[in-house]
Parts: C-alpha cells; structure tokens; sequence
C-alpha cells in the first residue's frame, strides 16, 4: 500500500501518470532509493520522501530519464527559423521607420532537459542571422541533473545524433570530456528550474511568441494534460507557436488553437481569444493585482518592524549604490520615489510606485523600485518576480538586470548571475 501513496505523491507534485513509463520503473527507482536511504520498507520510505523535500527530488531523478540529443526532428526548428525571420524583418522595420525597439522574441523551452533543444533553436536562429539581442531564450526542467549538464554544456557522442546537420565543428569546441558549446550561444539561454504543475513559468500572461513543449504531455493522464495546456496557453502571445511530440497532437484543444498544416511540426498557432476561460490552475494572476497583495504585506511589514531603519542601514544597503547614481531627474514621480528610498520612506515610496501603476499598468521603473524596495526589506523572492518583470516591459533596463544577478548571488546561483550580467552589460553598452 505504501508504494501506491509514493506513486499518488509522485502524480501529485509532478503529475506523473505511472503506466505511461510502467509501473515496474517506477517500482525499481522506489526501491534504489529506499536502499540508498536505509529505510527498512516502504512504509518508512513513504513517511521519509512525504516530509523530506530533498528526497523527493531524488525519487524525481531516479524516475525522470532524459532522451534528447540537437534538433531532435528538425522540422519544428525549421519552421521556428522561418517564423522568426520574419519577426526580425518586422523588427528592423520598426528600428528604421519609427525609431523604436520592439521586445525581442521570446521562447520558451520546457522541459529542456540536459539543454540541446534550447540550444538547437539558439544555432537556429544564429544561423538564420538573428543576433542575441534580437531573441530570449528560457529554459526549464524539473531535474538539477539535467540543468547542471544544460550549464556545462559539454555533450558526446549521442546528443549529434541527428542526420544532415552540420553544425558541430561550428559550434563545438573539442575538451577532454566531449564538445563543448561555444560560449555566445551559451549565453542566449536561460535556464531555471521549475516544475510546470506546481510552479509559476511566466512573469506575466501572454508572455511567449514561441513555445516547445515537446513529449511531456504523455507522461500526464487527461486531467493534468489539460491543466497543463491551459497554463502553456495562458502563457503563450495570441498568434504564437506551440510545438508539442508527435503523439500528443491530439491533445490540443482546437478551440484555442490552430493546427499549422507542416508535416512533422506538430505545431499549433494560438488563436485571438474570445471567451477563454483559464482554469484555476493558471500560472498568475494579473500582475496588478498580484502587485496589490504585494503592497499590503509590504504596509503590515512596516507597522511591525519598528526596526526598519536598522534594515535600511545595513549591508543590504549597498544594493542602492548603484542605482542612485545616474537616476534622471526629467521624470518627477520617480526621482521623488528615489529620493524618498534614499531617506528609509519606503511606504511612501512604495505607494507612489502604485499610484504610477494604476495610470501606466506597463511601467517598467514602477515594477523596479517595487524590487528594490522588497528586496531592501529582505524580500528576495518578492523582489526577484518584481524585477522579472520590469525587465520583461524594458528588456533592455540594466539596472533591473543588475539587482536581479545580485540577488541571485545571494541565493547561490551563479550561472543566472553570470548571464544576467552580460545582459546588463549588452544594454549598457546599447545605451552609451
């Protein structure tokens, strides 16, 4: 009976459906672990992995076998590439006509395993002349294995399995354990890791143009299919591209989408939204009102914390060294939210970064003092989200990009804040 509580476990943090990769594998990966765990049975292995969140993450590993290798099925890359020459054209009209810059293209890989299919589309579109700052890749998977492997970005033999590709003396740097990514495809990609049951993928609906999310609906029975496919299609742009695995075509709701009629894409164009319902299982709210729980901890933090200005004054601090300096004074409303952070009026501060939302729902500098601010009160994961989505409205705003990579210092992450600098970097060098 304990191994059906492990199983149930495992379909609720995961939404694994245990037939569709047998029930025998995941009775073995249930037994290695109580085996390296020491637990006498499987009772006391059930009672283990139910409280111990690290364990459960082995169980996950154990279960969850990659198989990938570099455009795997090269038609979705293809057409990929076609749509996205097509953006880029719209693109540098735009730059030459009206002067302005548009978002770049975003995509999102997920899962993304051990990274060749994030890093395929990122030769793709290299290859079809796009430059890095013209796309954002995000990268996601549930296992810590396979995001250590996607960060190395060293592979064999196996992930240059697909025929008629040339691409690896272009991009592969021959070391002692294999090929080596060369470092500027490296950084047009972003990994993460999150789990799309449970976890919130997008800073923002409709954020994606373009979304892979190939041979991860099997693995699902119906009900989380279809919680998933509404999250996906929650998160993708309407009009935007949803690349599934060739057995899970049928799975698409063809209300909400379309099905471009390429042989191999297994691709589906989101339609214009009529009546869309999104299931309770969507990714966020919307984010002013996400932002309204947000400002009202933010109060009760405040009225409690009669030791608000020692926080101001610590090492936290230096987080605003940077941020003062070159702070333009065109704009009243923020060099008043500047100077009132400057002087620990932080409820002030915040509340006029709401008043300036509630004009401008999209302003990116509102959402990048609402980071500083939390991040000031020791609020990383609050700050994070926040800038995460400053730096969505202004992709180009270094000073989001560099207190996101200092927070994820702070955190340990130091792949994201490696490649949250170079965006920073990149923008201000735009700027000069």
């Amino acid at each position: 009976m304990a191994f059906v509580h492990i199983k149930n476990l495992l379909h609720k943090v995961i939404g694994l459906h245990v037939d569709t990769v047998g029930e025998s594998s995941v009775d073995r990966a249930i037994s290695h672990r109580m085996h390296a765990t020491t637990c006498g049975n499987a009772s006391e292995y059930y009672k283990l992995v139910k409280k111990d969140k690290l364990e459960l993450d082995e169980l996950i590993e154990e279960i969850v076998v990659p198989e990938t290798w570099f455009f795997r099925n090269i038609t979705p890359f293809e057409m990929l590439r076609d749509n996205a020459l097509k953006s880029h054209v719209n693109f540098e009209k735009s730059k030459k006509y009206n002067n302005q810059y548009p978002s770049p293209l975003r995509i999102l890989s997920i899962p993304c395993s051990s990274g060749e299919e994030p890093y395929s589309i990122a030769m793709m579109l290299s290859e079809a002349g796009l430059k890095g700052d013209d796309f954002l890749i995000d990268a996601i998977d549930i296992s810590k294995q396979a995001l250590k492997k996607s960060q190395r970005a060293i592979y064999g033999k196996h992930s240059f399995r697909e025929k008629g590709m040339d691409f690896q003396n272009k991009y592969f740097n021959p070391v002692k354990t294999g090929f080596q990514l060369v470092q500027n495809i490296r950084d047009c990609v972003s990994f993460q890791r999150g789990n799309i049951v449970t976890d919130s993928i997008s800073p923002m609906d409709e954020y994606y143009d373009i979304i892979f999310c190939r041979n991860l609906l099997i693995y699902f029975d119906r009900e989380t299919q279809q919680k998933v496919l509404n999250k996906l299609s929650t998160m993708l742009k309407c009009g935007g591209l949803l690349f599934v695995g060739h057995a899970e075509s049928g799975q698409i709701d063809k209300d909400n989408f379309s099905k471009i009629r390429v042989a191999k894409a297994f691709s589906f164009r989101k339609k214009i939204a009529r009546n869309f319902v999104k299931s309770s299982a969507q990714l966020s709210e919307h984010p002013v009102n996400k932002l309204k729980d947000i400002y009202d901890q933010l109060v009760e933090v405040t009225k409690k914390d009669i030791e608000l200005s020692k926080k101001i004054n610590d090492p936290k601090n230096r987080l605003m060294e940077n941020y003062n300096n070159n702070e333009t004074k065109n704009d009243n409303v923020f060099y008043k939210i500047n100077s009132l952070i400057d002087g620990n009026n932080l409820v002030e501060a915040s509340q006029l970064c709401k008043k300036s939302l509630k004009k401008q729902p999209e302003n990116s500098e509102a959402y990048y003092y609402l980071g500083v601010i939390s991040a000031l009160h020791g609020n990383n994961d609050e700050a994070e989200e926040l800038l995460r989505k400053a730096i969505y409205l202004s992709p180009g705003h270094h000073k989001a990009l560099e207190l996101s990579a200092v927070l994820a210092e702070k955190r340990g992450d130091n792949d994201s804040a490696k490649s949250l600098r170079r965006r920073e970097q990149k923008a201000r060098n735009r700027n000069s």
